[in-house]
């Protein structure tokens, strides 16, 4: 895999995202909206691949993620299908799909 061949040529920061950094894309998405991911770290101000804007706001910034613990309802209905389901993930495969 690696790193499209755009963000060699440009100098485009890696690693941890700053809180400014942070703060720099939820300004813009909240106000702007996302629209086209390459063209938002331009017009947010941010040294970042647009896939790395749109990774950070999916898995995290997003207003509407839920974080914390379940909600008692939510572990009992975890539990109840774990106990239907078993560990399967997925439960109406044929094993041929999965084999080479």
């Amino acid at each position: 895999m690696g790193r499209h061949s755009c963000c060699y040529k440009q100098k485009l920061r890696k690693g941890l995202w700053s809180p400014e950094e942070d703060e720099k894309l939820m300004n813009h998405i909240t106000k702007h909206g996302h629209g086209c991911w390459s063209s938002v770290p331009k017009l947010a101000g941010l040294q970042r691949c647009g896939k790395s804007c749109r990774l950070r706001w999916i898995n995290y910034l997003r207003p509407d993620l839920k974080r914390g613990a379940f909600a008692q309802d939510e572990e009992d209905l975890i539990v109840e299908l774990h106990a239907v389901l078993g560990n399967r993930v997925v439960s109406n495969c044929s094993t041929d799909a999965w084999e080479d």
